[in-house]
Formats: structure tokens, C-alpha cells, sequence
């Protein structure tokens, strides 16, 4: 069992953004979370890897078990990081380091790897992605699907055993969409287990294996792919056809 969220809660102030959420996912698999604007897609996926801590419940995630009805530490964020990745949708590059300073930054701060292995590492992965031709640009020099992939393979780097992805398509045509696609599948047979969070169906149904579908905050329906072309429940059915 790769993440098992248990009746999880959380509230802004008075306003609850997650009602309950309960579901498993397994190793490997590509969950993706789906729903209209102000669902708490993102504030689910932020409490997955502890940059936000819900206001209860609990959470078993890489081996981890957090209860949030006792108070969680930056410590343990912090060492829950190094196992979770997340790609954002801003792609938060430091501007003022190349791609390759980008990408063995935490390897070599955090995780003390050395720097000549975190290179070679780099190059490699930056490689497979069709980068290694960037490894000493500025992130300002690229386009919005080459700081895309940027963000993707710095992830990638702390070998992450869940990658989490906040809108992985936004703002990016459709070729560079397709290159998602074809990077998320490509992870998904490493046996990485993945949660993306989107409001785009097509690209949704091309990379899911499994799906949960949110409205304000509370889960309506989860399941397989089959759920795209057979939905259990009236309200998906009509998110579907948007």
C-alpha cells in the first residue's frame, strides 16, 4: 500500500475545504484527482506531502504514518519530502541557478550525495527527458513545457517514491501536453506511484489508471479508468461531459 488517506479533514479558519476523504492508492498506480474549480484538489494533494497539515485524520504515505490529531513538525515534513516529490504548477525554479544547478541542489544539500555523482545523475535524467542540451541555461531561457520538464526531472532527482503534480498542463499547448503524457506513462512503469491533479478530462483519461472525483471538498466518486467511459454517479457523469 503505497498511500492510504483515513477520514481526513481540514478547515481555513471556519471554512472546511476536505470533508472525510478516505481512499488507498497502490504502489504504482496514477491516481488522478478531478473537479470543478474550488474542489480541494490541491489542498488534498498539499496535505499529502505535508506542506499543509489537514485538521484531522490520517495519513500512511511511503512508509510514513502521520495522525493529525497530534501536532506534525517541519522535521518530519521535511524528511516525508525527500520521499514525496511534487511538481507545481508554477514550476518554482531558482532563477539565479542553471537547470543542472537546479536539479542536484537537494541531492547534494539535503541528501548528501556527491556532487560529481548528482551530475552524472542529472545529465542522465535530463537526458532521457530531451534536456541535456539545457543543463547550463537559466530557467528565463526556457519555454513553459521545457521549465515543465525541468521541474519534472529536479523531482526526479531525490528518487522519489511518490510524485505528486499540481496542474502538470497548464497553460501548455497540446504537443507539449502529449510530452507530459508520455512522461507520466513512462514513470508509471517504473512502478513510481503518481498523483496528478487536473481539470482536464482528455488529459486525464489518457494517463490515469485510477480516478477521485471531488466537489467542494467531498469525495463523489473513486475508481478505475472504467469509471471515464462508465461513471457511477450522476454528477461525474456530468462533469465528463464539460
Amino acid at each position: 500500500m503505497s498511500i492510504q488517506v483515513k477520514s481526513v479533514n481540514k478547515f481555513y479558519g471556519d471554512t472546511q475545504v476536505l470533508h472525510d476523504v478516505d481512499f488507498t492508492c497502490n504502489e504504482g498506480e496514477t491516481l488522478v484527482l478531478l473537479g470543478p474549480s474550488g474542489a480541494g484538489k490541491s489542498s488534498l494533494l498539499r496535505v499529502l506531502n505535508l506542506l499543509e497539515t489537514a485538521s484531522s485524520g490520517e495519513l500512511h504515505i511511503a512508509n510514513e504514518s502521520f495522525d493529525f490529531s497530534q501536532s506534525i513538525n517541519e522535521k518530519q515534513g521535511l524528511q516525508l519530502r525527500r520521499k514525496v516529490g511534487m511538481v507545481f504548477q508554477q514550476y518554482n525554479l531558482w532563477p539565479h541557478l542553471t537547470v543542472l544547478e537546479n536539479l542536484i541542489e537537494a541531492p547534494v544539500k539535503v541528501a548528501g550525495m556527491e556532487k560529481e555523482s548528482a551530475k552524472q545523475e542529472a545529465i542522465a535524467i535530463l537526458t532521457k527527458l530531451q534536456l541535456a542540451d539545457k543543463a547550463d541555461a537559466w530557467p528565463l531561457q526556457l519555454s513553459g513545457g521545457q521549465q515543465q520538464r525541468v521541474a519534472i526531472a529536479r523531482a526526479l532527482m531525490m528518487k522519489p517514491e511518490v510524485l505528486l503534480f499540481d496542474e502538470p498542463t497548464a497553460a501548455l499547448d497540446p504537443e507539449i501536453t502529449n510530452q507530459v503524457v508520455n512522461i507520466i506513462k513512462d514513470l508509471s512503469e517504473t512502478g513510481i506511484t503518481q498523483i496528478v491533479v487536473t481539470h482536464e478530462v482528455d488529459f486525464a483519461k489518457k494517463i490515469a489508471s485510477h480516478v477521485l472525483y471531488l466537489e467542494q471538498g467531498r469525495m463523489v466518486e473513486h475508481g478505475t479508468h472504467e469509471a471515464f467511459t462508465n461513471p457511477a454517479t450522476p454528477e461525474f457523469a456530468e462533469y465528463l461531459t464539460h
